[in-house]
C-alpha cells in the first residue's frame, strides 16, 4: 500500500507516473492533475498520456494547367473564325490575299496550297456572311451528330469542289478555246457547305429548313434538290454568273456519299452495341 504524493490517499494499486516517477491515486494519475515536473509546460502539456502530437506536414500539390484542345470549342466554330480572320486580312492587305489564297488554276503548280486555302477565302462581306450564316446552322448540327468526322466531310467536299473547278477551267481553256478561264480564281466555302448539307440530308433526312424567299419550312432533301437544280441550270453560264456551279455540285455529291457512309457506319455500330 502506498500514499498519493499529492493528496496522501492510500492506494492498494497506486499509479506511477512514467515522466516524473511519482506515486499517485486514480484522481491525480494524469500529468496535468499533479503538475508533473517531468514534462515541458508547453504545447504538449494537455496531450493525453502516450499520445504524441506530430507537427503538420506541408504538402505541395503541383497545379496542373488545363490546356484545352483546339477542337474543344467546336471545329465548325474554328472554321468560321478562320474565315473571319482572313476577311479582316483582306480589308488590310487587299487583293494580295486573293493572289496567295484563292484558287487560280494557272497558279496552282506554283501555289498548290490554294486548293485548301481557297475554302477559307471569300470574295467580299456578303459572300462571307451568307456562307458563314448557312455554315453556322448546318455545320453545327452535322458536327453534333458525327463529331470529328465533320472535318472529313467539310474538307473532302471543299477540296473535291476545287478539283472540279480546275477540271472545268481546263475544259473551258483547251476544249472550248477560252484560256482566260485558267486566270479566273475560285474562292469560298460553298462547295464544303454543300457537302455538309448533303451529308446532313443523308444522316437526318427528316430535318426541315427554311430557304429564302420560301416562307414555309421544307424538307432538307427538297432543299438541296432545289440548290442542285439551280446549279445545273446555270452551269453552262459559269463565266457569266461568276459562280463556280461545278464546285457546288461536286461538293454536294461528295457530301451525299460521305453522309451515306457515316449513316451505315453508325447503324452497324448500333447493331454491334459499340
Amino acid at each position: 500500500m502506498a500514499k498519493c504524493d499529492v493528496c496522501g490517499k492510500e492506494e492498494y494499486l497506486p499509479y506511477k507516473c512514467k515522466y516524473c516517477g511519482g506515486t499517485f491515486c486514480v484522481e491525480h494519475r494524469l500529468p496535468e492533475k499533479h503538475n508533473c515536473p517531468g514534462i515541458r509546460k508547453d504545447e504538449d502539456w494537455n496531450v493525453p498520456v502516450k499520445v504524441k502530437r506530430e507537427r503538420p506536414v506541408e504538402v505541395t500539390v503541383p497545379v496542373r494547367r488545363t490546356v484545352r484542345k483546339v477542337g474543344a470549342y467546336g471545329w465548325n466554330n474554328l472554321i468560321i473564325a478562320i474565315c473571319t480572320v482572313i476577311l479582316f486580312l483582306k480589308l488590310l492587305f487587299g487583293s494580295v490575299i486573293d493572289y496567295y489564297l484563292a484558287l487560280t488554276p494557272a497558279l496552282l503548280p506554283k501555289m498548290p496550297w490554294q486548293i485548301v486555302t481557297a475554302i477559307f477565302d471569300h470574295a467580299g462581306f456578303w459572300h462571307y456572311f451568307v456562307n458563314m450564316f448557312v455554315l453556322f446552322f448546318f455545320g453545327a448540327e452535322l458536327e453534333r451528330r458525327v463529331g470529328n468526322d465533320y472535318l472529313k466531310v467539310f474538307f473532302t467536299s471543299g477540296i473535291a469542289g476545287n478539283l472540279a473547278y480546275i477540271a472545268y477551267a481546263l475544259l473551258e481553256a483547251y476544249a472550248l478555246k477560252s484560256p482566260v478561264a485558267l486566270e479566273i480564281p475560285a474562292l469560298g466555302a460553298s462547295a464544303a457547305i454543300f457537302g455538309v448539307m448533303g451529308a446532313l440530308a443523308m444522316i437526318a433526312p427528316y430535318i426541315n429548313v427554311v430557304i429564302f424567299p420560301i416562307p414555309i419550312p421544307i424538307n432538307i432533301r427538297w432543299a438541296i434538290l432545289l440548290f442542285a437544280l439551280y446549279d445545273i441550270i446555270f452551269l453552262p453560264f459559269t463565266m457569266q454568273t461568276g459562280v463556280a456551279h461545278i464546285s457546288h455540285l461536286a461538293g454536294l455529291l461528295v457530301g451525299l456519299y460521305m453522309g451515306k457512309m457515316l449513316r451505315m457506319k453508325r447503324r452497324s455500330e448500333w447493331y454491334l452495341g459499340l
